[in-house]
């Protein structure tokens, strides 16, 4: 399993994919599942795929947003089960906040950063389960919408209940198999 799951800095993005995907950047297909931050991957030089079977593209990308509305995008689409499936079987999966959020076991710590409500028919919180900890992006405080006092009741109100792995907007975790790394990404 490989997994690249930023904040909001892109640094650690050529590097990962290059070692997953060993192809000039231009010959890359990655396909775009929902949220922003298409231009992350298009400024780097990679190919961008809106509409994609998963065995037509080289990686994945869940981009940033709101988190339970992309989640119940996800799901509504039907590609949540296939995708964590795809990506477990070795496809490279890139998030960004929200995608690196959805990414873990449950979207709930989210709530402090994102409005749940809208995503009014979101089911449940549960993510794709691809990591154990829950990521709470933008923690450094640097992004004016995400202060370090909602990075620390996110902290507070949910680090009892989940394992919590605050990043930096300059960092990202990257995995591979079952070696989990917070990397620099500025």
């Amino acid at each position: 399993m490989h997994l690249l799951l930023l904040s909001l800095g892109d640094g650690a993005l050529p590097r990962f994919v290059a070692e997953c995907v060993p192809r000039p950047a231009s010959q890359v297909r990655i396909g775009l599942l929902g949220g922003v931050g298409r231009e992350l991957l298009e400024d780097r030089g990679f190919a961008t795929v809106d509409r994609f079977e998963f065995d037509d593209v080289d990686a994945v990308y869940l981009g940033g947003g709101n988190t339970f509305a992309i989640l119940a995008d996800l799901r509504a689409s039907g590609r949540d089960i296939e995708l964590a499936d795809r990506v477990r079987a070795g496809l490279p999966y890139i998030g960004l906040s929200a995608g690196s959020v959805i990414a873990g076991p449950d979207i709930s710590p989210a709530s402090v950063l994102d409005d749940p409500t809208q995503a009014p028919d979101l089911p449940d919180t549960a993510g794709l389960g691809l990591i154990d900890e829950v990521i709470v992006p933008h923690a450094g405080g640097m992004l004016p919408a995400y202060p370090p006092s909602l990075i620390a009741e996110t902290m507070r109100s949910f680090g009892d209940r989940y394992p919590l792995l605050p990043l930096d907007d300059d960092q990202a975790v990257e995995v591979h198999g079952s070696n989990v790394h917070v990397v620099p990404s500025g």
